[in-house]
């Protein structure tokens, strides 16, 4: 609706179309780039006209809802996709519908050249020139091998059921810095480290901000792994 701003003859039309169309019992759905009161340029009959019914604000989406966009796609398309594939480009591919719509539309394209099925691996290479990373590769994996590594634990430890001290403290880390660095939610943080919800995510990352205010030597260990976060 803002490009008829200044434009006389056509609000004319469209005020006397959208006449035509309430009168007739018709739905009337428009857009445009801000709320009707902030719209400059135009008459006020078709203003107060546009006020009539619901505005709502539409913004992109966010991870969950690309990941339920994927797959409502993928399965009216009768194809499988893993788990892991569907998290990847929900987090990789965030600005609009329609380019999520053509990653799909690439990677099908590929996997059907191919004559391979659709995986992680092969997602990555598919589409590597059409997907720019967020986060400069700050992601979930480069987070919790640097964890492991810093608290001398094994990486598959972090997604285990294991209560071990040293165990727990790496993998309440790496949630601390996952949430810290990452878009991921908190469903999806816990889901990477083995299954875990997201109430054990915010308890994991309360818990370090805690220790970060009350441990001068854990406030160190914080401070260390950040700098190998910094500029990534």
């Amino acid at each position: 609706m803002q490009f008829l701003s200044g434009k006389d003859k056509t609000q004319e039309m469209f005020f006397h179309i959208f006449n035509h169309l309430h009168q007739a019992g018709k739905q009337i759905v428009m857009t445009s780039d801000r709320p009707p009161r902030d719209l400059v340029g135009l008459e006020d009959r078709l203003l107060s006209r546009f006020k009539w019914g619901l505005t709502a604000d539409l913004q992109s989406p966010d991870f969950e809802t690309r990941m339920a966009i994927i797959q409502n796609k993928m399965q009216q398309d009768g194809i499988d996709i893993p788990p892991q594939v569907v998290e990847y480009l929900a987090h990789s591919v965030n600005t609009n519908v329609r380019e999520l719509e053509g990653v799909l539309i690439s990677l099908v394209a590929q996997s059907s050249l191919n004559r391979r099925e659709i995986d992680l691996e092969m997602a990555k290479q598919a589409l590597r020139h059409i997907i720019e990373e967020v986060e400069a590769e700050v992601n979930l994996d480069f987070i919790q091998k640097t964890c492991a590594e810093y608290f001398s634990v094994p990486l598959e430890l972090l997604k285990a059921k294991t209560r071990k001290k040293e165990v727990v403290t790496a993998r309440q880390v790496a949630m601390y810095f996952a949430k810290e660095h990452t878009s991921h939610s908190l469903k999806s943080i816990g889901h990477h480290f083995g299954g875990r919800d997201h109430s054990t995510v915010i308890h994991s990352v309360q818990t370090v901000s805690d220790l970060i205010d009350s441990d001068k030597s854990f406030r160190g260990t914080i401070v260390e792994l950040r700098k190998k976060f910094a500029g990534r």
